[in-house]
């Protein structure tokens, strides 16, 4: 899969951002205001930082200040977290995934090849990316067969004069006689053709173990 970051990321203009010389009690307003767990610090078109909710909370009663009112007068600049790792609009999403892996990020800030902040990629985006490049809401035939390369050219053949489209295709090895099992994605323009394509399958001597398409699971023997 040859997605870049940029095709999945949530542009800057559809984000709430703060700027560094904004108020404590200015960014908390619109943290709580649009439900966010924490927004980007900018200055201009450059990312400086982030700041969360949490930690406007932990700081104010770990510090000597006994006012709210007073605490939340100061400037973002101070107690913004500004050590956090950036990602080009160009990288692959695998690179992000990469990243959130091991930063333990809520977001992950994008830039382009100039420096400039563009926008952020979350965990949701890119679940999702994922599960449509992979066809998880496509039908899932899995097929045990004894000779995947000879095969395969036959098995997509069925598959697309039965009106399929393979999303993905993965070969696992069972290491039980030679059997390989071969779990398709299938996506199908009309539902009711599922049970031809199944029957076309076994006619051409393939074997379906088992047929699951959301709620419908049917498991063959």
């Amino acid at each position: 899969m040859d997605m870049r970051v940029k095709h999945v990321l949530l542009p800057l203009k559809k984000l709430v951002t703060i700027s560094a010389d904004d108020t404590l009690g200015h960014a908390l307003d619109l943290i709580e205001k649009y439900g966010y767990l924490s927004l980007p610090v900018l200055e201009g078109d450059e990312f400086l930082g982030v700041l969360s909710r949490k930690f406007i909370y932990e700081c104010f009663f770990k510090s000597e200040e006994t006012d709210r009112d007073t605490y939340l007068q100061r400037s973002v600049r101070g107690l913004m977290k500004t050590k956090m790792p950036v990602i080009n609009e160009n990288a692959i999403i695998e690179k992000a995934v990469e990243k959130f892996s091991r930063d333990n990020l809520r977001f992950l800030p994008v830039v382009n090849d100039e420096g400039q902040f563009v926008g952020i990629v979350t965990h949701k985006a890119i679940f999702q990316e994922f599960m449509k490049a992979f066809g998880f809401r496509d039908f899932r035939i899995v097929i045990g067969i004894f000779d995947f390369k000879g095969r395969l050219a036959k098995l997509t053949e069925v598959i697309s004069k039965s009106g399929g489209n393979i999303s993905s295709i993965v070969q696992m090895d069972t290491e039980v006689m030679g059997i390989k099992e071969i779990v398709l994605r299938v996506q199908m323009e009309k539902q009711e053709r599922l049970p031809k394509l199944i029957q076309r399958l076994q006619e051409n001597g393939f074997v379906v173990r088992e047929v699951e398409h959301e709620e419908i699971v049917e498991t063959v023997s």
